[in-house]
């Protein structure tokens, strides 16, 4: 394989695999799991009991991705699930924002700018015209500790009839109001026209395995099981494969589209 090849493993028993971290974190040398630095998204699939239509799945996705202008990288943590679960996303999604604090980890909502907390329901939207739900429902929760973070100022972008009940909704669900300029794109522009060099965004960052127990055990508390964890890895070297302990059979070696599990978040609602 080469520098940009991938190493995907999908629907791993998640208890198989927490067991392979714990070998691993006795002695990472040895290589029973791939270095976090090469681990690029992460999927947790589970099921969660959502009355009146009975269990539905949900999906936790932990992903990074990088602003364009700013160049700042983000991580952040998606829950999908079926569009009419949407109060029971909006719940877990709360569960789990939460949970991250009480550990000490920072974590902002994003307030989609036409649904609000939960994107594709009709649940709570900041535009009015919103009126049913979508067949797919997502909540976005960034690991950020500013609502500078280039994903949660979206103020410029909503209508200005609109832009109270925006921040009506963005102070409900983050207990801080938000920004109220485009801060980060004045930056961006700024450099584009020629003027000062942009802060630089520091060093590259990695979705670690610590997140990744955190979130499994997250999971473990709000009895959303069975539980399989998948991973998409890339820059796998060929001689490290024989050391990993995860079982091969999950396993696929490829390029190209498989480096995500989605394309687009419009995928999920």
């Amino acid at each position: 394989m080469g520098e940009a090849s991938v190493l995907r493993f999908d629907e791993l028993p998640l208890d198989d695999f927490l067991v392979s971290l714990m070998q691993h974190e006795k002695d990472a040398r040895v290589g029973y799991l791939p270095a976090q630095s090469n681990l690029k998204e992460v999927r947790f699939s589970a099921k969660m009991s959502a009355p009146p239509n009975g269990p539905g799945p949900i999906n936790l996705f932990i992903l990074q991705e990088t602003d364009a202008l700013s160049q700042a990288t983000e991580e952040f943590v998606i829950l999908s699930g079926l569009g009419g679960a949407a109060r029971r996303l909006r719940d877990e999604a709360i569960a789990l924002r939460d949970f991250l604090r009480n550990g000490g980890q920072s974590a902002l909502f994003r307030i989609d700018p036409r649904y609000g907390l939960v994107c594709g329901s009709a649940l709570e939207p900041v535009d009015p015209s919103v009126r049913w739900d979508r067949p797919g429902a997502y909540v976005a929760l960034y690991l950020a500790s500013s609502p500078d973070s280039p994903s949660l100022a979206v103020m410029e972008y909503i209508p200005h009839e609109q832009r109270r009940r925006f921040s009506e909704l963005f102070l409900k669900y983050n207990q801080v109001p938000p920004t109220s300029g485009p801060s980060f794109l004045a930056g961006a522009w700024k450099k584009l026209r020629g003027g000062s060099p942009a802060t630089p965004a520091g060093p590259p960052t990695h979705i670690s395995y610590r997140m990744v127990k955190l979130v499994a055990r997250f999971l473990r508390i709000r009895g959303l099981s069975p539980t399989f964890i998948s991973l998409i890895y890339k820059g796998v070297q060929p001689e490290e494969l024989p050391s990993l302990l995860l079982d091969s059979r999950f396993a696929v070696t490829a390029s190209g589209h498989y480096d995500r599990f989605f394309a687009s978040l419009s995928e999920l609602a």
